[in-house]
């Protein structure tokens, strides 16, 4: 299910940020979409006393590290490195089913990033229905252009 979450979170991305363009017949998009499309497949277990994940680039922002908030098992932090562009680093929460778990305002923080701030921190709450069990975490940059980062953790 995880596997095929992701490509249809990156494609819906890439169609409704321009990266396909909208003349294009709906025959070749379905084509044009899967080249588009970068999976990142991570499962993370041992996330809380710190993990690099030298794997996780992508041309607008990579991620570095996951870890807990330090004192707090309940909060999960990822750090990362933007490259340049303006815009907003969030990350969500979702069932194994692809279902998005509400975090009450204020559980989430948001990093804005460009030109200067390129290094960032997000953190989030993790719901309490997803506590002691498997789920997603989805780390996205949003600016001119939009990626996300759809990460398996057992929380």
């Amino acid at each position: 299910m995880f596997s095929i979450w992701l490509p249809l979170v990156m494609t819906s991305s890439a169609l409704i940020f321009g990266a396909i363009p909208s003349h294009v017949p709906t025959t070749t998009t379905s084509s044009a979409w899967m080249v588009a499309v970068q999976e990142f497949d991570a499962f993370l277990q041992d996330w809380k006393k710190g993990q690099t994940l030298a794997n996780l680039r992508h041309p607008l922002f990579d991620l570095t590290e996951v870890s807990a908030v330090s004192g707090m098992m309940e909060i999960i932090r990822f750090s990362g490195e933007a490259h340049g562009q303006a815009g907003e680093i969030t990350l969500s929460f979702y069932t194994l089913e692809g279902d998005k778990v509400f975090s009450p305002p204020g559980s989430v923080s948001v990093a804005r990033v460009d030109e200067k701030r390129r290094e960032f921190q997000v953190t989030g709450a993790i719901p309490r229905v997803l506590r002691g069990r498997m789920g997603v975490v989805q780390v996205t940059f949003t600016g001119e252009k939009r990626a996300s980062y759809l990460l398996k953790v057992r929380f």
